[in-house]
């Protein structure tokens, strides 16, 4: 593998032409500060950024894909017959058309014999994957590993002694420090672009399940998806997955998978075939301020609230329930969901997690041995904004509705309609929920929701909703 000449790890240089020093010389009763100009060769930084792209180019390959789609295409009748009585009754069924689409993207060799990282949405879903490599040698490419869930993938192609790219820290990453992205956007391979991170760690984008992006400046545009974000020694950082945009543009603002969260990902998929996560089975949501008033909390508290803790799984065994507030994972304080959700599933099945729970009022300690999440097991339910006004129509909860919901020993009360400008539309609650609880209550017919809602200006509800539970404030 290549790497920068340890001459060029040096401090990031301001682009001028001179370097301002300030420092300050302190006397008996004032302070004496003076500026003083450093002369700075302007090509000494120029070079710094030649020497990168010389050493990371070769590592960065173009991806040619192509998919076949099939495609439902309605057929209409005949219209022109004005003898026709009904004229969709002997219309033609719809047929399929298969087509194939094409695209362009980016991908980072890790490996001398041919493996490359890229996103799951340049290779993950393609018929045909061909790869090109800066010296215009193409191979074909099979894909290896795929994991939506980061918008990650692995494909090889059959050759030897390629130029892998020095693998980086991002842990280390500090905001502000320079970055260059390397990729192929609108097609244009090979192209270099420079910026710096200006943020850490971006979450709640809405792309995948796992997020926590390296965000940056660097033009990134379509195309560089899966390309490489390096340092300024030349070591892979990020693979560069998405953009904010306007008008399919440059907006200043990209977003790029940590490389040490890749690895990590091409490691699982390349030893098990898929990627092995930690799980608790419990259902959270963010504990708003309006939450922590109800709960007889500060308001200042942020932590992440239990709304439902699932059978046969490590959160039940281990003594979690339903109300608890978690603050911490081994000793790391979390205030979000989507911290919580990437510190849990970072950590492998069967490892022993300490996690610090609120209940009652009262500071305690969970040791919990993690289980392996699947794919079809939610780990998470946003929480829903509250508003003011009802708005509903409501239904004692029958065991033979119970039943056509899921579960036949739900009890509760159904809710039937919402009117969109009511109340308790506005807060989140929809038509088809199943009222569990108010404030703590259990209720089992509408009678006892009207008396639990009157008697009370702030209200917490806990909803079922699709095989989960969830708080709702009113």
């Amino acid at each position: 593998m290549k790497s920068l000449p340890r001459s060029w790890i040096t401090p990031v240089f301001l682009p001028s032409l001179l370097l301002m020093v300030v420092f300050s010389v302190k006397g008996l009763d004032d302070t004496l500060t003076e500026t003083v100009p450093i002369p700075f060769d302007v090509h000494m930084l120029s070079n710094m950024f030649v020497e990168i792209s010389e050493v990371v180019g070769p590592s960065v390959v173009t991806i040619n894909t192509r998919t076949t789609v099939t495609a439902v295409m309605p057929l209409f009748p005949d219209y022109s017959n004005p003898f026709t009585m009904n004229q969709f009754e002997n219309a033609p069924s719809p047929r399929e058309l298969e087509y194939t689409t094409t695209s362009v993207g980016s991908g980072v060799i890790v490996s001398e014999n041919g493996l490359i990282l890229t996103n799951h949405h340049v290779a993950g879903d393609a018929d045909v994957v061909e790869v090109v490599l800066q010296n215009g040698e193409k191979y074909s490419g099979e894909l290896i590993g795929t994991d939506p869930a980061t918008d990650l993938a692995i494909i090889r192609i059959e050759a030897s002694g390629l130029p892998a790219i020095t693998i980086g820290d991002s842990d280390e990453l500090r905001v502000g420090q320079w970055v260059l992205a390397v990729g192929s956007p609108f097609s244009l391979g090979q192209t270099v672009t420079q910026g710096i991170v200006s943020y850490i760690g971006r979450s709640d984008i809405g792309l995948v399940d796992y997020e926590r992006y390296i965000q940056t400046d660097a033009a990134i545009n379509p195309g560089n998806s899966g390309g490489a974000l390096v340092d300024l020694d030349g070591n892979l950082i990020g693979i560069n997955t998405a953009i904010t945009i306007n008008s399919r543009g440059y907006q200043g603002i990209g977003f790029a998978i940590p490389v040490n969260l890749a690895m990590n990902v091409m490691e699982d998929l390349l030893e098990h075939g898929y990627v092995r996560r930690g799980w608790l089975g419990i259902s959270i949501q963010e504990l708003t301020p309006g939450l922590a008033k109800h709960f007889g909390l500060d308001e200042d508290i942020y932590g992440i609230l239990v709304s439902q803790v699932l059978n046969d799984t490590p959160a039940r065994e281990y003594g979690f329930q339903r109300g608890d507030i978690i603050l911490a994972v081994n000793e790391k304080p979390l205030s979000t969901v989507a911290e919580f959700r990437n510190v849990i599933a970072d950590i492998k099945p069967g490892t022993p997690v300490e996690i610090g729970v609120l209940r009652d009022g009262r500071d305690r300690t969970i040791d919990v041995v993690l289980g392996e999440r699947e794919p079809d097991e939610s780990v998470d339910i946003p929480c829903p904004s509250a508003s003011e006004e009802y708005g509903w129509v409501l239904e004692e909860l029958s065991r033979k509705t119970a039943r056509s919901l899921g579960d036949g020993t739900l009890l509760g009360v159904l809710v039937l309609e919402i009117q969109l400008s009511g109340r308790v539309a506005r807060a989140g609650i929809q038509a088809g929920d199943v009222i569990l609880e108010i404030d703590g209550v259990e209720v089992r017919t509408t009678s006892e929701v009207d008396s639990l809602i009157d008697s009370s200006s702030d209200t917490l509800f806990l909803i079922w909703r699709q095989g989960y539970s969830i708080y709702f404030m009113l």
